[in-house]
This record gives structure tokens, C-alpha cells and sequence, in this order.
């Protein structure tokens, strides 16, 4: 049997069905939000309500890891204070588990087991840094098996470095891009919400089959309270069943590991070919799969849903573009219209949302016919950044010429990303317009000030 472009092998495995009763499930939920409230929690919280909401997610597991901590405590809580359980036939029932496991690396072998047991249910955990780390061995395992009903939420971290930080910065999460997982970066609770709610069926869906890992920076949205707009749960299973059907033929998604076990688990280099040609290839797949579901999300709710990346001041087709990711962000929207006008340019912002897999054609789209690009890294990484590689390649990849890229390294550790270092970083990116290339490799700034060193 040969590999080719035109016909790679499919999902394949047995289904199934009836494993898991999903009307049954559907009965047995116990209806949390029974209007659509508006609450203030944090980003840990935020991240947790959807667990509670969905009937098909009855049990979640985890290990306790700082920031994402109280993602776990709080499920724990709402489980164990009996609010959820039902009675049936004069019994009563907890149709929702909470399973604390010894370590990270038995959390991540407890996903494998409930999710390939029934590829039908949401299956979850929460973790930050070491704890993503320690899960390595399966996560990879994992992001290859078409599990796309896998929701792992990484609450970033710096990663396991000297010196040990617990602030958020996203080295962590760069460090495992090529776990397998679609990975998808949010600011502000209501993104972290919202795009809990909508992942899963891009995940699970049929052509798609990839886990999902939503992101967001640890102790800055992670610990901070701000507005949450929460849908009634009986609103968001609708929407969950309605954009899980977006081109299912079955009511259990397909998968890779069910009815594979004659082949085994170890494979020659050949058949391993075929594997990562069809792993590759559902992932590029979220890019058209993507969209349908925001589509989906923005008709039932009336408000945005998942995007590739935010964009702001770029209705003027700007002169320069910063790009970056992460909850500083908000900092620099508000003072583009000050940026502007201290240095007489152009000036727009896009936040990347989407980061595995990168959205190279729709910015290519965005950027091409700019002056210079200054792109923001908020990790540790070797040359100019992995953000500011990505970018490089888009204009790499469709052959286009690339404007001058400026690339900053700024709030490591979860630092602030203060006023005068956005300042700066539109200062010196302006500046590589003017001049048409840019000033140096890489800059790291901090409060506004270079602090980088060089070698003699």
C-alpha cells in the first residue's frame, strides 16, 4: 500500500455504539444557569462553568498545580455540595465525578482511558508548566490519536526553568506545540468562556479528530475577576449538539485508537508515514472547520465567536502592525490611538488567537503591503522568538517579500507589558519602516528600558 497527497488514509476504528446512553446523560443534568446571568469571577472559574454545563462532560480529573489550581477546587466544590445530584427510581445520583488523580502523568493516562472509552463525552483537565510537562509522554500519545474529545486547558506558566516563577508567561505552551494539540490562546474571561464552549466541536469534529488545548495567562486571568456573561445551559448543550452535528454521520465521532489493536502500538517507519500524514493534515483542517462553528456560535448567542485573531486599527490599512497574544494586549489597543499620533504613522494591532495551527494565509492576507512588523514575545526562546518565526514564515511560505520584522521580547515571567515598553516597541518598529530593515535580531524590554546584553 502506498501514501499519497490525493488519498491519505482516513480515520478508521470501530465505533461503539450505545457505550454511553447520551439521553440518559441529557435526563440526568441538573440545570446550573437557567437564564443568561452576568457574573464576576476569575479566569480559573471561567474555564470551569462550561465542565458543569455541558451534559456530556460527567467527570473531569486533575492534580493540583499553581496557577490552575482553583480550576479543579471549584469543580470540586460545586460537584461535592450535592446542588448537582439527581434522584432516580428513589435513588440518589452524582452524574458529575471529580477524579483527583497522584500526578499529572496518571491525569493524562486517565484522559486517555474515558475518552477512547466513549469518543461521544467531553473529557477534561487543567494544568500549568511542570505539570504540562510531566504529562508529555501521553500528551503526545494523545494529540496523534484522534482523540478530539480530549479538552486539556493550560493556564501558562513559566515553564520548569531556573528561576522558578509561578507568574504567567506562555514559554510553556510554545514548548508544546508539537504535542498534536489545536492550540487556541485567550484574554479576559468572557474569551475564556466562550471559546471553552465552542472547541470541542472543532475537535471532535469528523475530518478534524485533534484534541484541543485552550490557553490563557496564569495569575493575570487566571486570578483576576472581571465580567462573565454565562448562557443558561440548556442553550449551550443545544449548541454543542448543533455544531457537534457539522458533518458527523454518527452520533460517536470516529477515531484512531477503537478497533486498531491488531496492529498494535508500534509501528515501522513506513506505517508511521501514514500516521503523521493523517495527523498533519486533520490539524490544517481546524482552519476550515473553525470558522463554521464561530458561525454557529455568534447566530445562537449574538456575539463573537472563535477567530483566528483579533484585529484592531487595521480598518485604515496601516503602515505598521504589532502583533502579539495574551491579556498585555489590551494595554496596546488602548493606546494605538495615542501611538499614532506621537509618531505620526499608521499604526495597527492584531492579538493572535489561534496559535496551533498557525493562521499563515488569513495574515498574510492582513499584513502584505505593510511597512514593518513588530511582533511581541512574552516567552524565553532561542533567536528571534517563536511568534516572530511564524510570522517570518508567512511571507516565507506564499513566496511573498517580507517587510522589515522587528522582534521583542517583553513581560517574560508575567511582567507587565507597562505603557512605555508599548511605546517603545511602536517606536522602534516605526523606525524599521522608515529605515527598511529592522534595527537588530531581537530586543527584550522591560518597563520601557533595553535590557538585553551582548556578548563582547
Amino acid at each position: 500500500m502506498s501514501f499519497s497527497q490525493k488519498s491519505p488514509i482516513g480515520a478508521y476504528g470501530a465505533a461503539y455504539t450505545g457505550a454511553i446512553d447520551f439521553a440518559a446523560l441529557a435526563r440526568a443534568h441538573r440545570t446550573i444557569y437557567h437564564s443568561r446571568e452576568t457574573l464576576s469571577v476569575d479566569g480559573n472559574t471561567a474555564a470551569a462553568i462550561p465542565f458543569l454545563q455541558w451534559s456530556r462532560a460527567p467527570i473531569v480529573a486533575g492534580f493540583p498545580i499553581t496557577p490552575a489550581t482553583k480550576w479543579l477546587e471549584y469543580l470540586a466544590t460545586e460537584i461535592a455540595s450535592g446542588k448537582l445530584d439527581v434522584e432516580l427510581d428513589g435513588k440518589k445520583l452524582r452524574p458529575k465525578r471529580v477524579k483527583l488523580l497522584e500526578s499529572e502523568h496518571a491525569t493524562a493516562d486517565y484522559l486517555v482511558g474515558v475518552a477512547s472509552a466513549c469518543r461521544g463525552l467531553i473529557v477534561g483537565t487543567a494544568t500549568s508548566s511542570v505539570g504540562l510537562d510531566h504529562m508529555t509522554e501521553t500528551v503526545r500519545s494523545i494529540g496523534a490519536s484522534g482523540l478530539g474529545n480530549i479538552v486539556l486547558v493550560n493556564v501558562c506558566r513559566a515553564t520548569a526553568n531556573y528561576p522558578l516563577c509561578i507568574e504567567g508567561d506562555p514559554s510553556d505552551h510554545l514548548a508544546h506545540r508539537d504535542d498534536g494539540f489545536i492550540q487556541y490562546m485567550n484574554r479576559g474571561k468572557q474569551q475564556i468562556y466562550d471559546a471553552l464552549l465552542q472547541l470541542p466541536a472543532v475537535g471532535m469534529h469528523p475530518s478534524v479528530l485533534t484534541p484541543v488545548m485552550p490557553a490563557y495567562f496564569g495569575i493575570k486571568d487566571s486570578h483576576r475577576a472581571g465580567k462573565l456573561v454565562v448562557e443558561p445551559d440548556e442553550r449551550v448543550n443545544e449548541f454543542l449538539e448543533r455544531a457537534l452535528a457539522l458533518g458527523r454521520t454518527s452520533e460517536t465521532p470516529p477515531g484512531l485508537l477503537d478497533g486498531d489493536t491488531s496492529m498494535g502500538n508500534c509501528v515501522t517507519s513506513a506505517w508511521f508515514q501514514g500516521f503523521k500524514s493523517g495527523q498533519k493534515a486533520r490539524m490544517q483542517r481546524a482552519l476550515e472547520v473553525l470558522p463554521a462553528v464561530s458561525r454557529l456560535f455568534e447566530e445562537m448567542f449574538d456575539r463573537p465567536g472563535l477567530s483566528l485573531f483579533e484585529e484592531h486599527g487595521m480598518e485604515d490599512r496601516p503602515e505598521v502592525v504589532l502583533v502579539t497574544m495574551g491579556p498585555d494586549a489590551g494595554t496596546a489597543v488602548h493606546l494605538l490611538p495615542k501611538m499614532a499620533e506621537q509618531l505620526k504613522m499608521r499604526i495597527g494591532l492584531i492579538v493572535l488567537r489561534l496559535i496551533t495551527p498557525f493562521p499563515s494565509a488569513a495574515l498574510l492576507s492582513r499584513l502584505a503591503g505593510t511597512k514593518a512588523i513588530g511582533v511581541v514575545n512574552h516567552a524565553h526562546h532561542h533567536g528571534r522568538g517563536h511568534l516572530t518565526l511564524d510570522v517570518a514564515d508567512v511571507f516565507a511560505s506564499a513566496g511573498a517579500p517580507a517587510p522589515p520584522i522587528e522582534s521583542f521580547f517583553c513581560g517574560l515571567g508575567g511582567a507587565d507589558v507597562s505603557m512605555t515598553t508599548w511605546l517603545s516597541i511602536a517606536k522602534t518598529t516605526c523606525e524599521a519602516a522608515t529605515r527598511g530593515k529592522p534595527a537588530q535580531p531581537w530586543h527584550l524590554i522591560h518597563d520601557g528600558l533595553s535590557v538585553e546584553t551582548t556578548s563582547p
